[in-house]
């Protein structure tokens, strides 16, 4: 590997980890006893990571820093499950239509130089002609492969529209739990939604998961693909 994209790997490496464990850089900087700036730029691959410092950064990632100080990444098992969706500004496949859907967040997060989900406009996707006139219709870009078949890692997709029931995919944003600053997101198909517990389903690997509903600050549709182009 040539020894310039390196850094460009861990970092990317690093951010996807923090992103799936609803972390936010400070949280990175205090742990490591280094500044947010210094966080900033392992991302960016502006800056080569020392030793001591990947392994400070993969205890707090709970990734194995074998793994991380070649550029790849791999989760220490745990019963944890990660954040599926990170709201983006990537543009997203051109239907035909204006480009006037919102893209959520990436808001810089005071003096950290972090991000908040914090539902400012960061740009623009097309809007499919399917939804021509739904108002309430935002992107997100899928980031894990927990439910492949269906949706792949770098998928744009659109949620919005009427309220989920089951048998629709939906994504949530859950409230930060004890140490975290922001929430995760999580892309599931709705099994059951009550008032005590919200189950979902994934698909890889297959399993069922329980949301208490406090916890979620919010839940959104999916729009189907069919619907999109207006089938």
């Amino acid at each position: 590997m040539d020894q310039n994209e390196l850094p460009k790997k861990i970092g990317q490496a690093i951010r996807t980890a923090r992103i799936r464990r609803g972390l936010v850089m400070r949280d990175l900087a205090e742990f490591a006893k280094v500044s947010t700036g210094a966080v900033g730029n392992w991302e960016r691959g502006a800056n080569a990571i020392a030793t001591e410092h990947v392994h400070a950064i993969a205890e707090k990632l709970r990734i194995d820093p074998s793994a991380l100080i070649r550029g790849n990444l791999v989760y220490l098992e745990d019963q944890e499950p990660l954040g599926d969706a990170e709201i983006v500004s990537d543009l997203g496949p051109a239907p035909t239509g204006p480009m006037d859907i919102e893209v959520l967040g990436v808001a810089v997060g005071g003096d950290d130089g972090d991000f908040t989900l914090n539902g400012e406009v960061s740009g623009y996707v097309r809007r499919p002609p399917g939804i021509a006139h739904l108002r309430k219709v935002f992107a997100l870009h899928v980031l894990s492969d927990s439910m492949v078949p269906r949706y792949d890692p770098g998928e744009l997709i659109y949620c919005g529209g009427r309220d989920a029931v089951p048998g629709d995919h939906v994504v949530i944003e859950t409230f930060p739990t004890d140490g975290q600053t922001v929430g995760k997101a999580y892309v599931k198909k709705l099994k059951t939604r009550g008032k005590n517990m919200i189950v979902c389903e994934q698909y890889n690997p297959p399993l069922e998961l329980e949301f208490d509903p406090y916890a979620i600050k919010h839940m959104w549709r999916i729009i189907p693909l069919r619907e999109l182009l207006g089938y």
